[in-house]
């Protein structure tokens, strides 16, 4: 390919392929939009249908859904440069929803796990998830990326509450500002509240019967017990939910980082603070059992989740280990693999009509050929091959 008199070659194994048009110039075709974007953009409307096409989702939702996270870094950064943030409709996330569209909520809840080779696309299938959720009505618990909790912290302090347990102050905060941004309105609505007294220091109380909201608020503005009332919000949104209060959809990507044996956190004594040890990973755990009703809890598991060392295999009993695996064990697994071919010339059209990909080769069959082999059909792969250009 050519840009800025540069010419850059694609290399894979012993093959070099050169996307530079050494022919004339081919005549271009305008793009038929039909066949790459859909014009449904309610999540819960999408079927077999959609499937391979771009929907294109309102400014108004990608804030309050992915303000603090959801969408990995680079695709919402492409997103913003492209601006429009849009989502194709796959087979895993059209599966799911017919899958949640089809629950019995008086059963315990089901859990599914999304799970494949890292870059496939698990993370945005989650986001078509998390918009349908947010559609039909559902409280939102998510966690964009377990990981950032033991690699990325800001701070590590020890529970005022859980002996020998450890708690986030900052991303409590943040996750707390997280989870209103997301069900703010729908939250307010349904005026859920305590179902016990919370005792946080002599002066400082949450009774029984206040709302909810008076967890949250206590959290935003006391970042040492911010952690805790995530705890208590799990708990009682639980309760909630057994009672008919409320549908809970529990989304979160990176389950795996939660059995993880590494931590970057240490002790005074410099001893490792392992995942288990975190008050967050018993919050969350508590919330993805099937002791509760009326809900349903979808996670993805991924190597990069885990160290370097612990990712030769992308399956889910690997990655989960004994005690993960046993966790959530009954659940439903949901594979997320490379386009299939109308999904690869979809991703092509599509960073061609945002003149994102200019390479006039990519408009013929022996350009699309050229990115086909070299990327392999691996979303993130393809993504990154086409930057340049």
């Amino acid at each position: 390919m050519m840009r800025g008199g540069r010419i850059v070659d694609l290399v894979r194994g012993s093959r070099r392929f050169s996307l530079l048009a050494t022919d004339s110039v081919p005549s271009l075709e305008p793009l038929n939009e039909a066949i790459f974007r859909t014009n449904e953009t309610n999540p819960a409307n999408h079927c077999k249908d959609q499937d391979g096409r771009f929907y294109r989702i309102p400014e108004a939702i990608k804030k309050q859904l992915f303000t603090y996270g959801g969408l990995p870094n680079e695709y919402n950064t492409l997103s913003e440069t492209l601006n429009e943030l849009c989502i194709m409709v796959r087979k895993p996330s059209v599966e799911l929803i017919d899958y949640l569209k089809k629950t019995n909520f008086d059963a315990p809840v089901p859990r599914y796990v999304l799970y494949g080779n890292t870059g496939t696309g698990k993370s945005l299938s989650l986001a078509h998830i998390l918009h349908y959720g947010s559609t039909a009505g559902f409280i939102l618990v998510h966690v964009p990326w377990v990981p950032n909790w033991f690699r990325k912290f800001k701070e590590v302090s020890p529970s005022i509450f859980h002996p020998n347990k450890y708690d986030h102050p900052i991303e409590s905060v943040e996750w707390l500002r997280h989870f209103i941004t997301q069900n703010g309105p729908l939250f307010q609505k349904l005026e859920l509240k305590t179902t016990t007294t919370y005792t946080w220091s002599k002066r400082e109380i949450t009774a029984e019967g206040a709302p909810l909201s008076e967890l949250i608020d206590l959290g935003l503005n006391r970042a040492k017990y911010a952690t805790s009332c995530i705890a208590a919000l799990l708990d009682e949104l639980k309760k909630s939910a057994n009672s008919k209060q409320c549908r809970i959809l529990v989304v979160i990507d990176g389950f795996n980082s939660f059995f993880s044996p590494r931590s970057r956190a240490t002790r005074d004594d410099r001893s490792i603070v392992l995942p288990t040890d975190f008050v967050f990973t018993d919050a969350f755990l508590s919330i993805t059992r099937n002791d509760w009703s009326n809900g349903a809890v979808v996670v993805s598991v991924d190597p990069v989740a885990h160290p370097t060392e612990l990712r030769e295999s992308s399956l889910p009993r690997y990655l989960l280990g004994k005690k993960g695996f046993e966790h959530l064990d009954p659940f439903i697994p949901i594979e997320v693999q490379n386009y299939n071919e109308k999904e690869f010339r979809s991703q092509v059209d599509y960073y061609i009509e945002r003149k994102w990909l200019q390479q006039l080769k990519a408009h013929t069959e022996k350009g699309r050929a050229e990115l086909n082999f070299t990327s392999g059909k691996h979303p993130y792969s393809l993504m990154k091959l086409v930057a340049p250009y």
